[in-house]
């Protein structure tokens, strides 16, 4: 009786070419230089997460986001500056918050919020009035008309 050898699976790897077996990149992953003549936004923050709620304010519709571990869905108001921070003083009409009170106004630090999704459902504008105990900001960027 003869004994087949066993060649198992074959788990070689191709051996690449370059230094110390690290394969050279054909194109530099260094950033590019901006070109000329194009403005260059000034906010640390991504520009989709500022874009995005610029949008929803626009169009009165409303946001869903996570803020402090906390699932929200509220109306965005007024999107702004307030001691160098981007903040978006919203209406939580539904979802989770630490003060158990809904619906209620908040205000919130942008760069905190996260899973930021645009729902196809709007809301109304409400009196300006409503935004009183909010109404120190630096700067105002977006705010619903």
């Amino acid at each position: 009786m003869s004994k087949k050898k066993n060649l198992g699976d074959d788990f070689s790897f191709p051996k690449f070419k370059g230094v110390n077996g690290i394969k050279s990149p054909k194109r530099s992953l260094l950033p590019k230089p901006p070109l000329p003549n194009i403005e260059v936004l000034e906010l640390s923050l991504p520009h989709s997460i500022t874009g995005i709620i610029k949008q929803a304010i626009t169009q009165k519709r409303l946001i869903e986001f996570y803020y402090q571990g906390l699932h929200r869905i509220a109306e965005p108001h007024i999107l702004g500056l307030k001691d160098e921070a981007v903040q978006v003083l919203v209406y939580q009409i539904r979802g989770k918050s630490s003060s158990i009170k809904l619906p209620d106004w908040r205000r919130m630090n942008v760069d905190d919020m996260s899973g930021l999704q645009i729902f196809d459902e709007t809301f109304c504008h409400k009196p300006s009035s409503l935004y009183d105990c909010h109404s120190s900001w630096d700067e105002i960027i977006a705010i619903v008309s």
